[in-house]
């Protein structure tokens, strides 16, 4: 075939719509092979472990640019990857941010607001939570980014590790990225410590306000707490305390029936085997078998001291420092409407969030805050994973109904 041939090949990919026969549009191969993909701003589709073959490496494409860097439409939504320069040690190390944008072009759009989203563990990074960006209508970006110490944010070892992490700079790093994407009005979702973590950005914010040192914040229009304890330690007694008593009800299955357990010296190794899986699908995720973007967040999960919910045991959430009345005035910077979900199973029992409704439910009626929670049923701690759909649908309107 000649190479006017070879170009009116189906690539069976979007750009084959759009596909002129001008050779303006055509790109040499010899061009391409000198070119520096890395410099390229990445844009890509899910599911794709590596960056595209700009040559075009798919079966049937005939190679085009465009093709190859922004993706097959039908594979998954759009997004794209960046990263954010942050600092620790009072200026003196640099370290990078790795976000990722779903449906970039939406990201400044006035009627339907970007959703930030805010990975929990610490740094269990954000493959886990990736799935919630294909259940969100593309009029909408979806932002996720890995905290510093996890995922694709990993640094390099250093002897003074233990001054790179906390809450503290954990906010600030997000307030950097707020400031980098240009962000003026979103919306904020924090699954588990992710939760955490939003809700000390939007407190640190309103006391910045309060004290005017910042006149005008970026607005957060709306607030979701996805699983998300407000006392840390009471989440792990309540972890401890269900996980003791599987490993009781396990004993007492494995006396009754030896043939189950032909193998184990005694019912106490045997129990101790199975107690964590079956947590896990009681009150962690109850899926037959464990999600792959689980699984691949838990593989990239960080190894620091930050790492766990053993690394923030000590938090409470508490009232901001200002007066009671600017949390809850609509006319002044305040704090946003909130949205709680849980699922019915989770190890984030009801003691576990019963501390946010003293934060948000301050005022009586009709000055209130607005806030509300829902419990999932037959979820457990991974609810956006257990029941996609029904998770997408109350995150989707709790956004719609704040978005103005």
């Amino acid at each position: 075939n000649t190479k006017q041939d070879r170009s009116r090949i189906p690539c069976n990919c979007p750009c084959d719509l759009t596909q002129k026969a001008s050779t303006d549009l055509q790109i040499k191969i010899s061009s391409l092979d000198n070119l520096d993909y890395k410099a390229i701003p990445t844009m890509s589709t899910e599911f794709e472990s590596k960056k595209p073959d700009v040559l075009g490496s798919r079966q049937g494409c005939s190679g085009h640019h465009h093709c190859s860097m922004f993706g097959d439409l039908r594979r998954g939504p759009l997004f794209k990857e960046d990263f954010v320069k942050v600092t620790r040690m009072h200026g003196s190390a640099s370290f990078y941010l790795y976000c990722r944008i779903y449906n970039p072009s939406k990201i400044h759009s006035c009627q339907s607001p970007p959703l930030l989203v805010l990975h929990g563990g610490p740094s269990l990074p954000s493959d886990y939570l990736y799935p919630l960006a294909h259940q969100m209508p593309t009029t909408r970006s979806v932002i996720f980014y890995d905290q510093l110490g996890c995922g694709k944010s990993k640094k390099f070892q250093l002897k003074e590790e233990h001054q790179l992490y906390s809450i503290k700079d954990s906010v600030e790093d997000l307030g950097k990225l707020i400031a980098y994407l240009g962000l003026a009005r979103f919306h904020l979702l924090g699954h588990s410590f992710g939760g955490i973590l939003a809700y000390e950005f939007i407190k640190n914010k309103l006391e910045e306000a309060q004290s005017l040192r910042s006149s005008k914040p970026p607005e957060c229009l709306s607030l979701i707490l996805a699983n998300a304890p407000c006392n840390m330690r009471m989440s792990l007694e309540e972890s401890a305390r269900l996980e003791k008593e599987l490993s009781t009800e396990l004993i007492k299955d494995i006396s009754r029936s030896d043939s189950d357990f032909v193998v184990a010296q005694d019912a106490n190794s045997a129990a101790s085997s199975r107690t964590k899986e079956l947590l896990r699908k009681r009150h962690e995720c109850r899926t037959r078998v464990m999600p792959e973007p689980l699984a691949n967040a838990i593989l990239n999960r960080g190894t620091t001291a930050w790492s766990g919910p053993g690394a923030v045991s000590h938090y409470v959430a508490s009232l901001p420092n200002v007066p009671l009345s600017s949390c809850f005035d609509p006319s002044r910077n305040s704090l946003p409407p909130v949205l709680l979900i849980r699922g019915e199973f989770d190890f984030i029992t009801e003691k576990c969030v019963a501390g946010w409704r003293k934060i948000f439910c301050q005022d009586p009626p009709p000055r209130r805050q607005a806030y509300r929670e829902e419990v999932m049923k037959n979820c457990s701690h991974y609810c956006h994973l257990e029941s996609e759909e029904a998770f997408a649908s109350l995150v989707n309107s709790h956004c719609f109904v704040n978005d103005y």
